[in-house]
C-alpha cells in the first residue's frame, strides 16, 4: 500500500565521483526525496552548478507549496 503523503523534500548535493569544490562546475544535483531516501533515480538532476541546483530546488518547493495550497 502506498503512503498517502509522504514527508517530501529536496537536497542538494556533490553528485558521486565529483569533487564538489568549484560552485560553478556541474558536480552538482539535486535529489527529491521521500521520507529521507529516493524513491525514483529519475528524480535526481545531475551535472548542475551549484547555483542551478538552487534555482531547481526553489522551482520545485515552490510548485510543491502551490499544489498544496489548491489541494485545500
Amino acid at each position: 500500500m502506498m503512503e498517502e503523503n509522504p514527508n517530501v523534500s529536496y537536497e542538494i548535493r556533490v553528485s558521486a565521483g565529483k569533487a564538489g569544490t568549484d560552485p560553478e562546475a556541474p558536480d552538482w544535483e539535486v535529489a527529491e526525496l521521500e521520507n529521507g531516501v529516493v524513491k525514483d533515480s529519475a528524480d535526481i538532476y545531475d551535472n548542475l552548478t551549484l547555483a542551478e541546483a538552487h534555482q531547481i530546488a526553489g522551482m520545485w518547493t515552490k510548485k510543491k507549496e502551490e499544489a498544496e495550497g489548491s489541494a485545500d
